[in-house]
């Protein structure tokens, strides 16, 4: 069954990234516009009802109701109200406005079962497929890819006692929470982009370990890189730029090796993560057990920590690959001297499966999602 696809104009806020994460875990797609230009990507997105902030309805933003011109029907809009009583009095029902579009109002702040529920009484799902990789398409060709990328955090555990070990980056769409940065980083993305995002990712990391350092809450904080990235000339030359001019982050930083569709040359990918190494940065393996990865691949990487993705794990939970396949994993690991990491961890069923397997650390929303790192430090800009 198609999910019904809603348009969230907004202003950006704590609020409206939890209301994307809740109406996502709803098995209802989001988009959100908070700032002029993003209107492009938001007629790719092509939603199925749009709710919207009466403050910042502008004409410009009220124009887009007329461009989605396959909408047969007068695409749904719901108004969230704010205290304005002279809209409230109108209630959830039909609203008798010039504009027959408007067909619900919501006062803020409001609990995101009520939307959910206006979505699911006003909106039709649409039968046409609409691809992330489309609405990512729609933000390239208008210059706001890298404008819409933000970095939040999300908390590693130790299995033994559940304390903070670490923190791992993760690159999220402002605008459309949902979409892995797989997906915003593949193929069909221009190299130069990637290596743009991921320096502002790595200037993040390394100013949040030395926050935490300076705070006396000192764990090492990771950041994702593709391994054909680590095989780019002007990728390498700005990342060891920044370590020449930094402090030492010994212990401090870990680069995560993402696994992917694109082959890169596991040789010189392993050159230069032995000269990372003399700059204190360790090295992680990502997304283990998916793609091309396996153990005669990553020998020759000097790894510290390898990362078991989520769905091997969740399929060893669900009885479908034997405890003797991770298990096996995971002596290497030790064998190596190197921490494993068991992803997807989130409910008390999958902890106790990953302790049963003998694993060192566990990531998932078990302990909560990322957070922008003003949660973690005080004082944060950036």
């Amino acid at each position: 069954m198609p999910k019904k696809r809603v348009l969230v104009i907004d202003e950006e806020s704590a609020f409206t990234r939890l209301l994307q994460d809740d109406l996502e875990q709803r098995e209802i797609s989001v988009a959100c516009i908070y700032s002029p230009g993003d209107e492009n990507a938001a007629t790719a997105f092509d939603p199925d009802v749009i709710v919207a902030d009466k403050d910042i309805w502008t004409e410009s933003n009220a124009g887009l109701l007329g461009t989605f011109d396959a909408v047969e029907h007068p695409l749904p809009l719901v108004l969230m109200t704010g205290m304005d009583a002279n809209i409230y009095s109108a209630g959830t029902g039909s609203v008798t406005t010039a504009d027959s579009q408007i067909v619900a109002t919501i006062p803020k702040p409001f609990d995101p079962n009520a939307l959910a529920a206006l979505i699911e009484q006003h909106a039709e799902a649409s039968q046409k497929i609409i691809l992330d990789s489309e609405y990512i398409s729609a933000l390239i060709a208008s210059e706001r890819l890298i404008d819409n990328l933000v970095v939040e955090f999300q908390s590693k555990h130790s299995l033994s006692d559940g304390s903070v070990v670490g923190y791992e980056a993760l690159s999220r769409l402002k605008t459309r929470r949902a979409i892995s940065p797989a997906t915003i980083f593949s193929a069909a993305t221009e190299i130069a982009l990637e290596i743009e995002a991921t320096l502002n990712v790595i200037d993040q990391v390394t100013k949040l370990a030395a926050s935490l350092h300076d705070w006396r809450k000192s764990v090492p904080v990771s950041f994702n890189c593709s391994a054909i990235l680590l095989t780019q000339r002007e990728f390498i030359d700005a990342f060891f730029a920044r370590l020449k001019t930094s402090p030492n982050f010994r212990g401090l930083v870990i680069m995560e090796i993402t696994e992917e569709n694109r082959i890169a040359n596991i040789a010189v990918v392993a050159e230069v993560c032995h000269i990372l190494s003399q700059y204190g940065i360790a090295v992680s393996i990502d997304d283990y057990g998916t793609g091309h990865s396996n153990l005669d691949r990553i020998a020759e990487i000097p790894f510290a920590e390898l990362k078991l993705d989520k769905k091997i794990f969740w399929a060893f939970c669900n009885d479908r690959v034997p405890i003797t396949v991770l298990g096996s994993v995971i002596d290497y690991c030790h064998h190596r001297g190197a921490k494993s990491v068991i992803e997807g961890i989130e409910t008390p069923f999958h902890l106790e499966k990953a302790r049963l397997l003998g694993a060192d650390h566990g990531q998932g929303f078990y302990w909560g999602h990322a957070v922008p790192p003003q949660y973690l430090v005080k004082n944060w800009s950036g």
